[in-house]
């Protein structure tokens, strides 16, 4: 029999993922978020399967893995029509797993993103389905607590409620660590806003998701987190367009009033009404397999895109083989027999936490601005909503887009132009090459390229070349940043936090020893000589580091980004991020910067910085992010050279991008300015927060698309 083709959206395993997870073999990538790695894998009956893998930072902490554990085995037991199950798991592993089964078919989410609202039969069906999969879950004693279209699969044989249960063993462990809380802005309840929640606040994620099956919109619009959590907590839901039988419960289940919600079940018999032939029977399964019968179209669902997947039983790859001709790796987290074990951990994580694709809102920000909203001033104004630009209709452009320039764009570009041609414009191209900052805006100033990238701004005298080149203007852009990670492996810093000042008498050789520095006394420091490890002055990370030690013009001089003069006598030049980790690692007392990705990926200890007003600043998603909104959009040159304020991390590298504004061949300049509006937009700043970067700050994105990437034009 033949088989069809392993997952289209699978991409290559990176050099620290397992290639096999008993009793699964792994085969690659089906995505990556805040809580942890999802793996294509196959199984010994030869089905594919998405196998999850806990990140190290909740690994180690007791409290989740405990929770993990609980809520797996609730999970295990849940049986439900719509409900994607447990096939396996290994809540003991070094890094604890689940898998379920790979679901073919479009998220809920991308399905009404490019193919606008489902006809109401088949809002129906999923409405019915979401709650059979509520009622069951909710029936074992589970919470999903991260209810929203990303998880939920329109799978040929109905949709499918996926990561019920998880969220809860995240949330507790943040509550109790750091104050926050995990959810999704968009499909929050009021009641999670302030903190608290039960059963109900799935009930109204519910009800939300219904609305946004049968309307296309979001009941309570788009807009960050801020804004949305005004508009659930003060406003009534848009809910304009909805179908007239769904309008009663998806009105009940949106109550502001948790106790006013009605429960999963009544909502399944509700929506089932409407429908009584199609829905005969009594119990919940029942009623549902009838809806899905008389609407569900063999596997598609009518009037959407087919999936471009096929059933769930494929043939399996080859399997991976390693060196001894074994099968290759060792399970999550182990390189395989004899291998050395992964380094630590110790990557800081947010003060908030943040699941695939969801936003975590921390108790201050969160919390606190819930009490300011329902306190105090009595209508306080709603955030401005930042500006809105369409992206082209799915399938309707074609073409190639060549590109070249910064090694550090290069795996973001790859993930980008992967989803983009697979699930928006397949019949599109988008070719990058990493040839390096320098290198790839010479290719773009001679006219080789579309559009090129690098950290640093292109010159008046570059620009003026570029235009010359083809005869057109030039438009430069922030696309996205990255954290430099200050990293270090000696004990008794941990208490360690570090003002730029302080590290530029580090790295000129004014300060040598950690007992020099100011309240080592009272910080207990080690009585040991300070090793300062830096990349290779030729390197981007190096100017990008050194221009912020010359931010405030003190003691590093402003005129010295790139003079290998300042570097003091003792300092260390490594190769890369790698040659800078090793030499930290095998060097008493080093301390040195790497990007912030390396720093996670490897599990390094990375030292808190110090604001001007002497506020420590962890590196997280959240603080690299808040810096991202003060890049000087008015401006030529786009780089985070004197970051301010206590919440935002200081060290910050933003990439550019360069790009013609007319000139190009037929169809091209509509691929380019659509595929840039994409990456700037939620699903693109998903995708790259899934691949270790830091996207724009929502706000920034979008007005960098409004402003600079629209005047991307054809011919």
């Amino acid at each position: 029999m033949a088989h069809p083709p392993p997952p289209p959206n699978l991409t290559p395993l990176q050099s620290s993922d397992p290639r096999v997870i008993p009793p699964f073999a792994v085969h690659g990538r089906l995505g990556a978020g805040g809580m942890g790695v999802v793996y294509g894998a196959v199984g010994p009956d030869g089905r594919w399967a998405a196998v999850k893998v806990v990140r190290p930072e909740y690994a180690g902490e007791p409290e989740f893995r405990s929770r993990f554990a609980s809520e797996v085995a609730l999970m295990h037991r849940v049986r439900a029509r719509c409900i994607a199950p447990v096939l396996a798991h290994d809540t003991r592993a070094e890094l604890p797993w689940y898998a379920t089964p790979y679901l073919p078919g479009p998220t809920l989410g991308a399905r009404v993103r490019q193919g606008g609202a489902l006809a109401p039969h088949q809002a129906r069906v999923v409405a019915a389905g979401m709650a059979e999969a509520i009622a069951a879950i909710h029936a074992a004693g589970v919470v999903h607590r991260d209810l929203k279209p990303a998880n939920v699969i329109l799978a040929p044989d109905g949709p499918k409620v996926l990561d019920f249960g998880i969220a809860r063993a995240a949330d507790a462990t943040a509550l109790t660590r750091t104050g926050g809380l995990v959810g999704s802005p968009a499909w929050m309840s009021p009641e999670r806003y302030r903190g608290t929640s039960g059963p109900e606040a799935d009930v109204f994620a519910w009800g939300a998701m219904v609305a946004y099956t049968a309307t296309g919109r979001p009941p309570f619009g788009d807009g960050g987190a801020e804004t949305l959590m005004y508009r659930i907590l003060r406003e009534e839901p848009d809910l304009e367009g909805l179908p007239p039988e769904l309008e009663e419960p998806v009105t009940r289940a949106l109550d502001k009033d948790p106790a006013s919600r009605p429960s999963a079940g009544e909502l399944l018999h509700r929506v089932a009404a409407a429908d009584p032939e199609a829905a005969a029977g009594a119990d919940d399964t029942t009623i549902v397999d009838g809806l899905i019968r008389a609407h569900w179209a063999g596997g598609a669902v009518r009037g959407a895109p087919a999936p471009r997947t096929g059933p769930t039983a494929f043939a399996p790859p080859p399997p991976a083989v390693g060196p001894g001709g074994g099968p290759a790796g060792g399970g999550p987290g182990r390189a395989g027999a004899g291998a050395a074990p992964p380094p630590r951990r110790r990557f800081r994580r947010a003060p908030v936490v943040i699941a695939a694709g969801a936003l975590a809102v921390a108790a201050v920000g969160g919390i606190g601005l819930v009490n300011a909203l329902e306190g105090g001033d009595p209508d306080p104004p709603a955030p401005d909503p930042a500006p809105s630009v369409e992206t082209a209709e799915p399938g309707t452009l074609a073409g190639t887009v060549n590109g070249a320039g910064s090694t550090f764009l290069s795996s973001a570009v790859e993930a980008w132009s992967a989803s983009y041609t697979a699930e928006r414009q397949p019949d599109t191209r988008i070719s990058y090459e990493a040839t390096g900052s320098g290198a790839g805006a010479d290719a773009f100033v001679r006219g080789e390229v579309d559009f090129g990238a690098s950290e640093n701004a292109l010159t008046e005298s570059q620009v003026t070349e570029a235009a010359e080149a083809r005869g057109c203007p030039v438009v430069q852009f922030p696309v996205l940043a990255g954290g430099i990670a200050l990293v270090y492996d000696a004990e008794g810093l941990d208490g360690l936090a570090l003002h730029r000042t302080e590290l530029a008498d580090i790295y000129s050789g004014a300060v040598t020893a950690y007992s020099d520095l100011d309240g080592a006394a009272d910080l207990g420091l080690p009585d040991l000589e300070i090793v300062p490890v830096r990349h290779e002055s030729e390197a981007s990370t190096a100017h990008v580091f050194s221009r912020y030690l010359a931010a405030d013009g003190g003691s590093w001089g402003a005129d010295n980004v790139g003079d290998d003069t300042r570097w003091g006598p003792g300092v260390v030049a490594a190769s890369g991020d790698e040659g800078v980790h090793a030499e930290v690692a095998a060097t008493p007392g080093a301390i040195g910067f790497v990007n912030a990705s390396y720093a996670e990926e490897h599990g390094l200890d990375v030292m808190p910085l110090r604001s001007d007003r002497g506020v420590e600043v962890d590196l997280t998603p959240e603080t690299t992010r808040a810096a991202t909104e003060q890049i000087d959009l008015d401006g030529r040159d786009f780089s985070l050279d004197a970051v301010q304020g206590d919440s935002a991390y200081p060290i910050m590298r933003v990439n550019h991008v360069f790009a013609y504004e007319c000139g190009h061949p037929e169809g091209t300049g509509s691929v380019l300015r659509d595929f840039w509006a994409y990456a700037l937009g939620d699903e693109g700043a998903q995708i790259a927060e899934g691949a270790g970067y830091t996207p724009l700050a929502d706000s920034v994105g979008a007005r960098v698309v409004a402003d600079h990437v629209s005047r991307i034009t054809e011919g």
